[in-house]
């Protein structure tokens, strides 16, 4: 990556400002009197970067690769994004794909699990498979929230010396895995005990009646396998999903670091060049427009002594012309200890320890989400703060100095991102995946620094919900659910998911 010298005092407050968004590692217990004394220069010049381009190949069996070469560092990374989605779990079985992905990894026509394990441990190398949100924050990649696995993603990494031994291994995983019936036995068991315990956190209880709410009546409303779709899910099950998804058609194969696209290619071929060709179905889920009629969702955790409160609707989708003016918008209002409702939910107010705001922008998910557990006495004046916070950035505009230290912020994140080769890769795969411009990423500095107050306005009047809010609250019914219904039509649920009525 080549980045113009002339920027570099630009780069340096940018960092400044960055570091000033996030907690630092002995954060004080409170910003309360903390003054930017603005010492550093600031240059006026946007960031200009112009990415690293990747070569593009194609494998034998229809797989699509993407090279990006950097010999910065002696090592190698793969990033394999497969529709082999929760979203596609056979009806009645959510938690089929998450066995199917755990149990690849525990063993193959040539390797157990330990064998596996004590391969990679003597390469220095990684190996996961596993859901993925596929869902970008600010200009990353990842991310996650309600609403299923939006794809499974193989990663690896190894040392260049080690890549054939890696790719070997990569091989055996992906091309020949044989769903060992003690390793099903031991993930059903894992999972129950997990489940049993998510079920007691108000998190949980929460993210599944945003998902119910949000999303009810498709896949994305269902996240998590259940105790009976254990019980049910047979090793068969794992195979003809394996045969269905693990498919090169529809993946996306990012490949990073010290080696060539010649050469990256021949080693693919080498190892995975017999992978069965065919293409994966993919889910069709539209992404729908926000909720028109409020809603009050309380699930009831009896003896609770905080509430967690979600404020939530859907909003756009990653390839919304609105979304980096969603991004910048979200910065002011709740990403980070200077965002608003950080400033005034836990540093005026003192309500809680922790508070924030999201978009969920991916292919399947499209929803903002503002959320905190704060004490059961002052659910209702949490919930005012909230709003008025809301309404405030629908109302005003962003005062300019706000607003710039927001966008310098989140530039000098992106310039960062794009020192490693893995964050370089990332960026690609997303514009990929998601059908962006190839000079995408070369421009999004431009494109922050060029969002206007009147812009940040106008995507929280269309996005930020006020009217239509979907609240879902979790904690003590008995001493929360009267302060509630004053905010809408109250419908309330048992720790179980059942309507209580």
């Amino acid at each position: 990556m080549k980045i113009r010298r002339t920027i570099a005092v630009l780069f340096t407050a940018a960092c400044l400002a960055a570091f000033a968004q996030e907690p630092a590692p002995q954060t004080p217990e409170s910003l309360k009197g903390v003054v930017q004394k603005k010492l550093a220069p600031v240059s006026k010049e946007i960031l200009r970067v112009k990415l690293p381009r990747a070569t593009d190949r194609k494998l034998k069996c229809g797989l699509p690769a993407m090279v990006i070469e950097s010999h910065r560092s002696p090592s190698v990374e793969l990033d394999l994004l497969l529709p082999a989605t929760s979203l596609m779990d056979p009806a009645g079985l959510p938690g089929v794909a998450a066995a199917t992905a755990a149990l690849m990894r525990e063993g193959t026509q040539k390797y157990n699990s330990q064998q596996i394990a004590e391969k990679l441990a003597q390469m220095g190398a990684t190996l996961s498979l596993g859901g993925g949100g596929g869902g970008p924050r600010g200009g990353g990649r990842r991310g996650g929230g309600p609403g299923g696995a939006q794809v499974t993603r193989l990663v690896a990494s190894a040392p260049t010396e080690n890549l054939d031994e890696l790719l070997e291994l990569v091989g055996q995983v992906l091309l020949h895995p044989t769903f060992p019936q003690d390793e099903l036995d031991k993930w059903k068991a894992q999972q129950r005990s997990q489940l049993l315990q998510m079920r007691a956190t108000p998190a949980f209880l929460g993210a599944e009646r945003l998902r119910q709410a949000l999303y009810g009546g498709d896949a994305r409303a269902i996240d998590n396998p259940t105790i009976e779709s254990l019980d049910k899910i047979q090793r068969q099950d794992l195979i003809d999903f394996y045969k269905a998804y693990y498919r090169p058609g529809n993946s996306l194969l990012g490949v990073a670091g010290d080696i060539s696209p010649d050469a990256a290619v021949a080693k693919l071929e080498k190892h995975i060049g017999a992978w069965e060709s065919g293409t994966a179905k993919r889910p069709e889920l539209p992404l729908n427009g926000p909720l028109a009629d409020k809603k009050i969702h309380l699930v009831d955790r009896p003896n609770s002594v905080q509430t967690q409160l979600i404020l939530a609707n859907r909003a756009i989708g990653r390839t919304d012309p609105d979304y980096i003016a969603c991004m910048v918008m979200n910065r002011v209002l709740g990403q980070g200890p200077s965002a608003r409702l950080f400033r005034n939910i836990r540093e005026e107010k003192g309500f809680t320890y922790g508070v924030s705001s999201s978009f969920a922008a991916t292919r399947f998910n499209n929803h903002f989400i503002a959320s905190s557990s704060v004490r059961t006495e002052v659910t209702g004046p949490a919930i005012d703060a909230f709003l008025d916070e809301f309404r405030a950035i629908r109302e005003k505009p962003v005062p300019a100095e706000e607003l710039d230290n927001v966008k310098r912020a989140i530039v000098a994140g992106f310039a960062l991102s794009l020192e490693s080769v893995n964050g370089v890769l990332s960026q690609r795969m997303q514009a990929r995946e998601y059908g962006l411009p190839d000079d995408y990423w070369d421009t999004y500095p431009e494109k922050v620094m060029a969002v206007t107050a009147a812009d940040v306005q106008r995507v929280a009047r269309k996005y930020v919900p006020l009217d239509n809010v979907q609240l879902i609250a979790v904690g003590d019914a008995s001493k929360i659910a009267a302060m509630l219904s004053k905010y809408g039509p109250l419908e309330k649920y048992d720790a179980e998911g059942r309507r209580v009525e």
